[in-house]
């Protein structure tokens, strides 16, 4: 029990590391990506809801040591994500194929940002634009969110290719 919360804590410091040094790093389209959210997700759905809230905890309090957003903007933003995100894998999302994880993506992207914006709106003097009527707040949701499909797609096969559990849905018509 003991080896198995230390292997989760390291894996949790390990993504903050990646998303903070790593990814924050490149230029600008590409620095939108959000691999946290995208491996929340996957968390999410192959794991359970307990453990991928105590990693939206974890990675959340790393996120908030090195960003300046209020303190609490990326905790709450994350753990909000995940209980909207299973609402969503629970009620409306039945299977786990790559259909599944790709709208959930999706919409996961959507909520984050605009839990953190919102949040940054009210807390944050320096911000006076509304962030709903800007339409670079708009271009740059969309661009975030195609980036976390591109990798949810990337990985979603890479977990098929090494685990053999998963398989593409393909829907078809049946011919009678």
């Amino acid at each position: 029990m003991a080896a198995k919360i230390i292997v989760n804590i390291l894996l949790i410091i390990t993504l903050g590391i990646a998303q903070i040094s790593f990814i924050s790093g490149w230029s600008a389209p590409y620095s939108d990506l959000n691999l946290v959210l995208v491996i929340l997700i996957f968390i999410l759905g192959f794991a359970s809801f307990n453990l991928a809230v105590w990693w939206s905890f974890g990675v959340g309090f790393i996120l908030e040591i090195f960003f300046f957003l209020p303190f609490g903007a990326y905790l709450i933003s994350l753990i909000l994500t995940i209980i909207i995100a299973n609402f969503l894998l629970d009620y409306f999302f039945t299977n786990r194929s790559l259909y599944s994880f790709l709208a959930l993506v999706a919409l996961a992207t959507a909520a984050s940002e605009l839990i953190i914006n919102f949040m940054a709106y009210i807390f944050i003097e320096a911000n006076r634009y509304f962030f709903p009527v800007e339409p670079a707040f708009w271009l740059s949701l969309l661009e975030q969110i195609g980036l976390n499909l591109l990798l949810t797609f990337f990985i979603y096969y890479l977990v098929h290719f090494f685990g053999r559990n998963l398989r593409p849905v393909f829907l078809m018509k049946i011919k009678k």
